[in-house]
């Protein structure tokens, strides 16, 4: 019988030594078997002479059921874009299409059956604003299907359109809103949000710019309201249990961190002007003034809406759409906070015909401090895909939905430890269902740990968890993880790089009077 921890977890959801690797493990690794082969007896011994044996993620780490007790919440969504749809899924709404296109003869097919089988989280989609009709009106018709997790069917009643997101904050009728919208206008819409007490989920990343960083966690801090940020990596469970491992000093004095992201399709590189359903968009069914917001006005232009992150002006550049999921990953680890200087380089090589962002990017983020360095490398016409790596002084640390770790071969804190060096020291992987994914872009999504994770044996969708988060906050219940200070340090860290790279100088963060100096 399977022993189990009394968090609820079970051995198998701890840190695991390398009693039996399979031939190809979740990195995608091609080892031989009968070399990492190591009796169950002998790696158990490790653990214990390393005391690490008992490493499993503390309570207040996990999301515990909290159940949907309490009174039913009340969201808008501001932005029902694809994200925006990903979203409501987690909170218990799809669009019919969904239903039909996930069933067949009525019987749900394994996707449709996870969406049947999650937690209700007891809250109404009451409200939506998009500056896209078209995602409006798909907006109303997810609201009126009557489907919701566990077979449950409600009675329709289609969220009430907004025209704008100053009308729905200002209405007595929503409770909390979830901004999806593109990044030149997250600070904007949750400062006003904040100050009519609306409780706020916001996408990654938090804002365009430090100075909004600054004055939007000034305005959550005062008006109290719940702040959740969008980087559902808060709850994998390979990063919480990298942490405990990191805190325990199993990696030694860690001396540098190296992140990256690879993409290589035009989609992958968000030219997405005739993606979903973007071909139908014109300037008779998009609010082209209400996209703008204090961007200073200008004519109509179909690539900039649909392929806005590409744009300086609207999106925050290949470290706001990638960097910062990594940053973050490594921030929850680590505890890094914000560097102190940064260098960037790079250039727009490849798809000069879409805005301004870089298809190759490299950064460095000094913490002199610490240290250590952090480098960042982004990639838009190479799709190889690498996990995060920690260099520690008594190993190396490959981090995503896994964690794979080598001893280092000068390290004095394991000399006692014979391992050839190509053997993996420790290993740590979930044990879940996951069906096959077959893009690129997925594979990645899948890997860097934003998509499931896996607690106590059971497969969860990490953003279902995330807003679940967020919902128990607000009825009192626990506090989120990824709460306005976590975003600040996300906010300031790739501004920074952005900074760098458009000065080609090099940029101190001056953290008494919080603001970048270049050169």
């Amino acid at each position: 019988m399977e022993e189990k921890k009394s968090n609820g977890m079970s051995r198998r959801d701890t840190i695991k030594a390398l009693a039996t690797l399979p031939v190809l493990g979740y990195f995608g690794y091609a080892y031989n078997a009968n070399l990492l082969k190591i009796e169950e007896a002998k790696a158990q011994n490790y653990l214990e002479r390393l005391k690490i044996d008992k490493i499993e993620v503390s309570e207040e780490k996990l999301s515990p059921p909290t159940g949907n007790s309490g009174n039913r919440i009340r969201f808008g969504v501001v932005g029902n874009g694809w994200r925006g749809e990903q979203l409501l899924k987690s909170l218990g709404y799809v669009h019919p299409d969904y239903v039909e296109d996930s069933s067949e003869n009525g019987i749900p097919d394994k996707g449709m059956q996870k969406f049947l089988d999650q937690e209700d989280l007891n809250v109404e989609f009451a409200a939506v604003c998009d500056t896209f009709e078209v995602h409006t009106r798909r907006g109303v018709e997810i609201s009126a299907n009557d489907l919701r997790p566990f077979g449950k069917k409600r009675d329709p009643k289609p969220a009430k359109v907004f025209s704008s997101y100053k009308e729905m904050i200002a209405s007595d009728d929503i409770d909390a809103i979830i901004i999806a919208t593109a990044d030149h206008t997250h600070a904007q819409i949750a400062i006003e949000a904040a100050k009519a007490g609306k409780h706020i989920y916001l996408e990654k990343p938090m804002t365009h710019s430090i100075e909004e960083a600054v004055e939007l966690r000034k305005v959550i801090k005062d008006t109290g309201v719940v702040f959740q940020l969008g980087h559902q990596n808060r709850q994998q469970m390979s990063f919480k249990i990298a942490n405990e491992l990191y805190e325990k000093g199993v990696f030694g004095d860690v001396s540098m961190v190296q992140v990256y992201t690879n993409r290589n399709t035009v989609f992958g590189a968000w030219i997405r002007d005739d993606a979903f359903d973007h071909k139908l968009g014109n300037k008779d069914n998009i609010n082209w003034e209400e996209f703008l917001g204090n961007v200073p006005l200008c004519e109509f232009d179909r690539k900039k809406y649909f392929s806005w992150q590409r744009y300086s002006e609207f999106g925050t550049s290949i470290t706001g759409n990638d960097l910062s999921h990594q940053f973050e990953c490594m921030n929850q680890v680590l505890k890094l906070g914000i560097p102190e200087t940064v260098v960037a380089l790079g250039g727009q090589y490849y798809y000069k015909h879409h805005g301004d962002m870089p298809d190759v990017f490299n950064a460095v983020f000094n913490y002199p401090e610490r240290g250590l360095t952090m480098t960042y490398d982004g990639n838009l016409k190479n799709d190889a895909y690498r996990p995060s790596r920690i260099l520690g002084s008594a190993g190396t640390v490959d981090v995503d939905r896994a964690i794979l770790m080598y001893k280092d071969n000068h390290t004095d804190r394991y000399k006692d430890i014979i391992l050839d060096p190509s053997d993996p020291f420790y290993y740590y992987a979930p044990d879940d269902d996951v069906d096959a994914i077959s893009s690129a872009t997925s594979q990645v999504y899948m890997k860097g740990g934003y998509g499931p994770t896996t607690i106590d044996g059971k497969t969860v969708e990490a953003t279902l968890l995330h807003l679940k988060e967020w919902v128990d906050a607000i009825r009192g219940q626990g506090k989120p993880s990824c709460d306005v200070d976590a975003g600040f340090e996300e906010a300031v860290t790739f501004n920074l790089a952005n900074l760098a790279y458009e000065h080609k100088k090099v940029v101190t963060w001056d953290k008494v009077n919080e603001k970048a100096i270049i050169g």
